[in-house]
C-alpha cells in the first residue's frame, strides 16, 4: 500500500506508482481479516511524534538552509492519510493513526493557541490515540487536561498518577484494547519518567510520574489477560541516537535495572533526561509487538528490532517534518506479528514535502482561522543577520553566544549561560522576524538574576564538561577543558571578565527560572538561597529581541569562550588542594 497516486502531482505520482509495484513485488498480499490460505493480516500503522505545534507549511532548513524544499504540513499529512484510508478499505484493511506526545508547544500556532490549533488539526484527521508528552506540560497540567477533555480522542498514559488519589489522572485511561483487521489490539501508553526533571515543577504540581518498566509489566499482563493478541507500546520516550552505540551500552551494561536507573539515568539516559530510553526498556519487558516512541526526534527509516526480546520500535522525526507508516503483518491463526512493509523502498517514514503530496483544501481551510491569529504579529521584522545562525555544540554554536550575550547585555551581569538544549531552532542570515525569535526561543523562561559565588560557577562549569555532557552555552566567561583529566577536575583556565576566577567572590550572573529549578543536569542550583535570586518578570525571548534590535545586523562569531584542549594544563589558580589522609 502506499501514497495514493491521483492525490500526486504527476511527478511524484509516478514515482509512487513505481514504489507500489516494488512493494507488491516482494510482498504478500491478502485482505486485512485473510485466512491462512490467503496470506498474513494487513494493519496499516501511522504515527507522529514531537510534532511541536509545526502543522503550517514551512521550508525545511534542517535539510538545506540555503534552497530549503516547501514541507506541506497538516495539510500535506491530510492528503497521504486520505489516500492511505482510501486503498486500504479498498483492500479490507484496517488503519489505525497514533500519536506519541509533545504535540502542541514549539510555534506560534500551536503555542499561542494553547494546543487548540493541534488538536482541531488531530480531529480532522481523526487520531484514534494521543499519549502526552513532557512538552505538553508546558503550559500547565490544567491546559493538558483541558485538551484532554475537549476530544474524542483518547489520551492513554499508564504511569500518570494525581498525587491527590493516588490514581490515574482521570482525563487520561491507562490502556486501550482495539479491535483492527480481526485482532484484539492492547495499547499502553506511556509518558516519560524524565518529565519530572525537565519541567517547571509547578507545571506538573500534584502529578506523580510511575517507574515505565514495572507499569509496563503489569498492564501488558492485565491486557493479555482480558485476551489481546497483540500488544502495543505508546511511549514519549526514544530510540537512541546511534542505534549501534546504543546497544553494545546494553549489551556491556546488563539489562535495564526496572525503576532504580529510570531516576539516575539509565545506560543511554543522558539522550532522554535522565529516565531508561525505548532500547533499554523493549530490551527489559518481553511480551510486547510493537513499540512506537518519541521524545529524541530521531527517525528510523526500518524499526529497530530488539534481538532478544523482537519487539519491533518505531520512531518518526519531529517537527511535523514527516509521518510514520508501517503495514504489520499477523498471521490470521497464531494471531502473532510476522513482520512490516514499507510503504516506499526507502522505509517506514514519509517526509512531507509539498511538491510530493499537494496540500488538502479541507485541512487547510481548518488550519487558517488558528494561523491567521499569529501571521500578522510573527511577520514583524525585529532585526537582521550578517551570518546564518547556527546552534552547533556549545564551542562553536553562534545562536549560543548571540542568545547568551543578549542575556548579558540587558542586566549588565559578569556572567551568563543558558542550556543548548533551549535553543530550537537556526535560523538563516537575512532579516529575522518575531516568528524566528519564537522558533529559537519557544517556552518563554523568565531570566533571573543570581548572585553566584566563583566556588559554585566551577562546580556548574565542571558538571557540564564532565562524562559525555554536551556543554552549556556561555557569556562572559573564558574557559579551557581537558577531557583527559577526572571529571569534577577538568577545567584547565576559568576566567570571567578577563581575570581568573576568584572561588571567593560574588558574581551577577544571568540565567532563566528553568536552569535554576534544576532541571539539565543541574540540581545543585537549587541550594542557592532565595535572597540571592532577583525574579525580573523578563523573558529570555525579549531580552534577545532587544539585543537584535540594538545590534543590527548581529555578526556573532565562534571565539574562546568555550573551548576543548586535549593536551591543556591546569593553571594553579585552579588547582584542588590535595586530599586530607
Amino acid at each position: 500500500m502506499s501514497i495514493s497516486a491521483r492525490r500526486l502531482r504527476p511527478a511524484a505520482a509516478a514515482l509512487a506508482l513505481a514504489f507500489v509495484l516494488l512493494a507488491a513485488a516482494g510482498s504478500p498480499g491478502g485482505a486485512g481479516t485473510a485466512d491462512a490460505q490467503q496470506g498474513p493480516v494487513r494493519l496499516h500503522l501511522l504515527w507522529t511524534n514531537d510534532v511541536h505545534g509545526h502543522i503550517a507549511p514551512e521550508p525545511a532548513r534542517f535539510m538545506n538552509p540555503s534552497f530549503p524544499p516547501p514541507l506541506g504540513g497538516g495539510a500535506s499529512l491530510a492528503n497521504y492519510l486520505a489516500g492511505v484510508r482510501e486503498e486500504a478499505a479498498a483492500a479490507g484493511e484496517d488503519v489505525l493513526v497514533v500519536d506519541v506526545g509533545d504535540f502542541f508547544q514549539g510555534t506560534p500556532v500551536g503555542s499561542k493557541t494553547r494546543g487548540d490549533a493541534v488538536m482541531a488539526y488531530f480531529e480532522q484527521l481523526r487520531y484514534d490515540v494521543i499519549v502526552p508528552g513532557n512538552h505538553d506540560f508546558d503550559m500547565g497540567r490544567d491546559n493538558t487536561e483541558r485538551l484532554a477533555n475537549g476530544t474524542r480522542i483518547p489520551f492513554v498514559c499508564a504511569n500518570l498518577r494525581d498525587a491527590a488519589d493516588g490514581e490515574i489522572v482521570d482525563w487520561c485511561v491507562p490502556t486501550l484494547m482495539l479491535e483492527r483487521a480481526g485482532l484484539k489490539i492492547g495499547v499502553i501508553g506511556i509518558i516519560t519518567t524524565g518529565t519530572e526533571h525537565m519541567s517547571f515543577p509547578a507545571n506538573i504540581e500534584g502529578l506523580i510520574f510511575d517507574p515505565m518498566v514495572p507499569v509496563i509489566e503489569t498492564w501488558r499482563d492485565r491486557l493479555r489477560a482480558d485476551g489481546a493478541d497483540l500488544i502495543f507500546l505508546l511511549i514519549h520516550e526514544g530510540l537512541p541516537f546511534d542505534p549501534l552505540e546504543g546497544w553494545r551500552r546494553i549489551v556491556g551494561g546488563g539489562e535495564a535495572e526496572t525503576g532504580q536507573s529510570e531516576s539516575q539515568g539509565g545506560a543511554y539516559g543522558t539522550v532522554t533526561g535522565g529516565a531508561l530510553n525505548l532500547m533499554e526498556i523493549v530490551n527489559a519487558v518481553e511480551g510486547i509487538d510493537v513499540a512506537v516512541g518519541g521524545h529524541t526526534h530521531r527517525g528510523y527509516e526500518q524499526p529497530w528490532i530488539d534481538p532478544m526480546t523482537h519487539t519491533m520500535c518505531f520512531e518518526s522525526f519531529g517537527n511535523g517534518s514527516s509521518v510514520g507508516h508501517a503495514i504489520l503483518k499477523v498471521d490470521p491463526v497464531t494471531r502473532t506479528l510476522l513482520g512490516y512493509e514499507s510503504p516506499h523502498d526507502r522505509g517506514v517514514l514519509i517526509t512531507l514535502f509539498e511538491d510530493e503530496l499537494w496540500p488538502d483544501p479541507a485541512m487547510r481551510r481548518v488550519l487558517q482561522p488558528y494561523l491567521a491569529k499569529t501571521d500578522a504579529e510573527m511577520g514583524k521584522v525585529v532585526g537582521s543577520a550578517a551570518v546564518n545562525l547556527t546552534r552547533g555544540d556549545p564551542g562553536a554554536s553562534l545562536m549560543g553566544n548571540l542568545v547568551t550575550d543578549a542575556m548579558r547585555e540587558y542586566f549588565d551581569a559578569d556572567f551568563s549561560f543558558q542550556n543548548l538544549g533551549g535553543l530550537r531552532a537556526d535560523v538563516p542570515a537575512g532579516n529575522i522576524t518575531a516568528r524566528d525569535v519564537f522558533s529559537v526561543l519557544p517556552f518563554g523562561n523568565e531570566l533571573v538574576v543570581v548572585q553566584m559565588p566563583g566556588s559554585l560557577i566551577r562546580t556548574l562549569v565542571e558538571r557540564k564538561v564532565a562524562g559525555d555532557s554536551g556543554g552549556i552555552c556561555v557569556s562572559g566567561l573564558r574557559m579551557r577543558y581537558n577531557k583527559q583529566r577526572p571529571d569534577g577536575d577538568r577545567v584547565c583556565e576559568l576566567e570571567i571578565a578577563g581575570a581568573p576566577l576568584d572561588p571567593e567572590r560574588m558574581y551577577r550572573v544571568v540565567t532563566t527560572t528553568f536552569l535554576m529549578e534544576g532541571n539539565s543536569g543541574l540540581d545543585f542550583l537549587t541550594t542557592v538561597p532565595a535572597q540571592d535570586i532577583e525574579l525580573t518578570q523578563i523573558t529570555i525571548d525579549a531580552a534577545f529581541e532587544q539585543y537584535l534590535e540594538r545590534h543590527n545586523p548581529v555578526r556573532p562569531r565562534v571565539d574562546d569562550r568555550w573551548v576543548e584542549d586535549p593536551a591543556g594544563v591546569q593553571a594553579s589558580y585552579l588547582a584542588r588542594p590535595p586530599a586530607a589522609d
